[in-house]
């Protein structure tokens, strides 16, 4: 618990070494991510890549433009959204959630970084139509350790409370609040930063991931998908 009353905190060995290693060998090419350079609207700046994203708040939840990843990832995202892994998350992190929210993938290399800010769902008058109540950092580096570890700060945006030490097969959490400022240093030269960012809200009835059969015969997305698929 930080002095502020928000809840972070860290775990290692995540997944089976196994699992892992299927996961980081189909990541996606980072030569299709998107390369953000910009002040951050919650403070700070920020410089790293975007890579594919669910966000539960466009196009009524609608996963199906993220069915172009390998099959391995698509099972994964599903599970992070089943009511069992949310219940068991919530109950190591002690916060309360029942949806997932978003489900992306970033990439930092060389000279990316991004300075201490606050998440617009932490932010007063943010107009956002869901908003977290937790986010979750997994980190797919191949390699053990890393310097450019999130970092959570005190609000004067200088004093680290934590830094993530190591970027393989970890997570790190926080909860969303007024003070729970994060981001995290340049990545140096020779380093890299892998990971997938979930968000969790809480709602008054779960929102789920849109896949019916229905939804996947009008969802212009899945028609895109379906040809592109029949080509292959």
């Amino acid at each position: 618990m930080a002095p502020r009353g928000f809840r972070y905190g860290y775990f290692e060995n995540i997944l089976q070494e196994e699992a892992y290693e299927n996961l980081i060998n189909s990541l996606p090419s980072v030569n299709t991510f998107s390369f953000v350079d910009k002040a951050n609207s919650g403070g700070g700046r920020k410089r790293f890549y975007v890579g594919p994203n669910y966000y539960s708040g466009q196009s009524y939840g609608c996963y199906c433009h993220m069915k172009k990843l390998p099959k391995i990832w698509v099972d994964f995202m599903e599970e992070t959204e089943s009511p069992e892994f949310q219940i068991l998350l919530s109950e190591k992190t002690k916060v309360l959630f029942n949806s997932l929210c978003n489900f992306g993938f970033t990439y930092g290399n060389e000279g990316c970084m991004q300075e201490p800010h606050i998440d617009g769902a932490a932010r007063s008058g943010d107009t956002s139509p869901i908003h977290a109540t937790i986010a979750c950092l997994l980190y797919f580096n191949k390699e053990r350790g890393g310097s450019s570890g999130t970092c959570i700060y005190e609000p004067d945006r200088k004093t680290k409370l934590f830094q993530v030490p190591n970027l393989r097969n970890s997570m790190s959490f926080f909860e969303q609040h007024p003070d729970s400022w994060h981001g995290f240093p340049k990545v140096p030269e020779g380093e890299t930063r892998r990971l997938i960012s979930l968000s969790y809200s809480l709602e008054k009835s779960p929102l789920l991931l849109k896949k019916s059969r229905a939804h996947e015969f009008f969802c212009p997305a899945e028609k895109v998908f379906r040809k592109i698929t029949r080509k292959i």
